[in-house]
């Protein structure tokens, strides 16, 4: 499946321009839509995008989606985590749970849920990238990726 990148706004005074982007006031950012779903219970969420981030350890998800999915955040198992800036770290709790990627695929995984995330979610490389080949291209403009499913045998 080729996919292209998704505009999203930064938050630049009028009069700013980015080190990186420039007077554009936007980024272009790999997304993938999304449903969420406990596993074995029918409930699920609606579609959203989730960023594909080959830099986070994990799939991760806001806790209000745990809550959403009647997920109780304290029974699962519980670890910190910060990112590229060292020192600020938050809770994160682990729960198996169900993602329907786009409309093709159904994988399950074991993903963390954080109150202060800063998206609505992450497709990371324990969980996503070990069961997808995935191929940036940054040479056409907007960007573009490619996924495939990685079919092992049974």
């Amino acid at each position: 499946m080729l996919k292209t990148y998704t505009k999203f706004p930064l938050d630049l005074p009028p009069d700013k321009t980015h080190p990186i982007h420039g007077t554009e006031g936007v980024v272009w950012v790999p997304t993938l839509k999304v449903r969420v779903a406990k596993l074995k219970a029918h409930v699920q969420t609606m579609r959203f995008d989730v960023v594909v981030d080959s830099g986070s350890p994990c799939c991760l998800f806001k806790t209000d989606l745990a809550d959403f999915l009647g997920i109780d955040l304290k029974s699962g198992e519980v670890d910190s985590m910060g990112g590229v800036v060292q020192g600020i770290t938050e809770p994160v709790y682990f729960h198996k749970v169900r993602i329907f990627v786009e409309s093709d695929w159904v994988i399950e995984v074991k993903a963390g849920f954080m109150k202060k995330l800063s998206v609505n979610g992450i497709l990371g490389r324990n969980g996503f990238f070990d069961k997808f080949q995935v191929r940036f291209d940054h040479s056409v403009t907007p960007h573009q990726f490619e996924i495939t499913k990685i079919e092992r045998p049974q």
